[in-house]
């Protein structure tokens, strides 16, 4: 069997493009390639993978009450929630706003969710607003502080 990898390199190209929206500058795509290496680890599963984007103070504050603090305590949630609930899940999301603060800290808000096992849209009760904090490092953009919370109609809380 022969694959077009045109085909696919192409394909690659219009789902970044896609991505990125309005947000189009090098500097803008760098930070942001923060989450989409975050959804590429979940995609497999991969708590290592997650945990090596973050910085060593990383912090991580999700619904439910869970705070945590630095790359090894991430690593441990995220290998017990890929042994648990979140087997075979996904998660998807695209950025609404880029805020650099400094040369080397941006602040993203990004609108996404949890993908069921098997599912390619995301489920209302599944839908989390997101905020990162991400930073350079070495050369590397990591993240420093991630937050989400339930949007739309299926968010649990409301005012």
């Amino acid at each position: 069997m022969t694959v077009d990898t045109s085909t696919q390199s192409a394909e690659a190209e219009a789902r970044l493009k896609a991505y990125y929206g309005e947000f189009t500058s090098e500097r803008e795509k760098a930070a942001l390639s923060v989450p989409l290496r975050l959804v590429a680890a979940w995609g497999r599963n991969d708590a290592a993978g997650m945990a090596q984007v973050c910085t060593d103070d990383s912090t991580m504050i999700l619904p439910g009450d869970v705070y945590k603090c630095g790359r090894d305590e991430i690593h441990a949630f995220m290998a017990a929630a890929f042994a648990g609930p979140f087997k075979g899940t996904g998660v998807t999301g695209r950025p609404v706003d880029v805020r650099f603060v400094g040369d080397d800290v941006a602040l993203l808000r990004t609108h996404g969710g949890i993908l069921a096992p098997g599912e390619t849209e995301i489920e209302p009760e599944l839908a989390v607003l997101s905020t990162w904090v991400t930073v350079k490092e070495n050369g590397e953009w990591k993240l420093a502080a991630y937050q989400n919370s339930p949007r739309g109609e299926g968010a649990t809380l409301r005012w």
